[in-house]
């Protein structure tokens, strides 16, 4: 690790004296805050299963078009190594990166200010997103409807190993409701493929958002950007307000009017509302199936998300008519 972290700074820095402390985000990659020369900047080695040339290439071009917009936030740049490029192919065929390093705190979700606050961004982001030319991509990335795609560890054969027998206890409860989303998933397939598209974060989370004075000015974490459908963005990070408020109507209603500010929806993409909140966990899931086959101890939070999976739905399920007429308040006139 240390050899992995020398050299990628060789390839930045001439001076080589540098300090170096670990950071409470960046769990999928090696991450590092590094002090050299009086500036701070986070260093990225990726992991080799789940980021390799497109995708380092697609986060590069992406955050730097985000960059250049007037946003009221930033998000991480890549910095260019001596020889002009934005990453590193290391010795051992990692890939590596160092980026800009944005000052702040995680920002809460205690509050309907704070929801209010997480909508504004999550529709900015999106708006912004939502500009990028996507034609002009060779690589789209990894939509979360390729559900057997996410993780080359994680594909159908191998997924359905892991529920078929799981490697630790999955109440059956559990695993019966994983099988119905799926064949949800399958049946309401064609509806999902007439949404409109767009470039989507899929993961805005405020664990990856910086906070100052209570106001969000930096969003982090673009391993998972992709072309996807354009509600993804929506329903994820309602999905995680519903998560961090413990289902408070409240903050829903303030985060989606902050949100309205920036983006609106069609009847048509709101009506698929619960299959995309479902398909988002499907997806999670099976990132996670395939960190499991890479070696890595996922128990807890696999069954977090599935616990959440159920939550959700039944919830989506019993406020229907409450998140309607939310949705419809604040994206489109009746």
């Amino acid at each position: 690790m240390q050899n992995q972290q020398d050299e990628l700074m060789r390839n930045y820095f001439v001076e080589a004296s540098y300090e170096m402390k670990s950071v409470p985000f960046g769990l999928t990659n090696l991450t590092k805050i590094v002090k050299i020369n009086g500036h701070e900047y986070v260093l990225r080695v990726y992991n080799r299963h789940t980021k390799h040339v497109e995708g380092t290439e697609l986060e590069s071009k992406v955050t730097s078009f985000l960059a250049k917009k007037e946003l009221t936030f930033q998000v991480p740049e890549f910095v260019r190594t001596l020889t002009g490029n934005d990453y590193v192919q290391l010795s051992d065929g990692s890939l590596g990166a160092i980026v800009t390093f944005l000052e702040g705190t995680n920002h809460e979700l205690a509050s309907v200010q704070d929801a209010a606050e997480f909508g504004r961004v999550a529709g900015e982001m999106s708006q912004a997103l939502q500009q990028f030319e996507i034609s002009q991509l060779a690589y789209h990335g990894i939509s979360f409807s390729e559900i057997y795609k996410l993780h080359p560890l994680a594909d159908h054969r191998a997924v359905s190993a892991f529920m078929d027998n799981p490697p630790f206890l999955i109440p059956k409860e559990s695993v019966d409701f994983y099988r119905y989303s799926i064949e949800c998933i399958y049946q309401n397939a064609s509806q999902l493929n007439e949404l409109p598209v767009q470039l989507v974060h899929h993961d805005l989370l405020i664990f990856n958002l910086l906070s100052q004075n209570n106001r969000i000015s930096g969003v982090l974490d673009f391993d998972f950007l992709s072309v996807d459908t354009s509600f993804m963005e929506f329903a994820i990070c309602l999905n995680h307000i519903l998560q961090m408020s413990n289902g408070s109507v409240e903050m829903t209603e303030a985060f989606v009017k902050s949100y309205s500010a920036y983006r609106t929806h069609s009847l048509h993409e709101i009506e698929q509302l619960r299959n995309l909140t479902q398909l988002y966990h499907l997806a999670v899931l099976h990132i996670y199936i395939g960190q499991h086959y890479a070696g890595a101890d996922i128990q807890p939070n696999f069954n977090y998300i599935l616990n959440q999976f159920m939550r959700r739905d039944s919830w989506l399920k019993e406020h229907s008519e409450t998140i309607e007429r939310i949705l419809a308040a604040y994206f489109f006139s009746i």
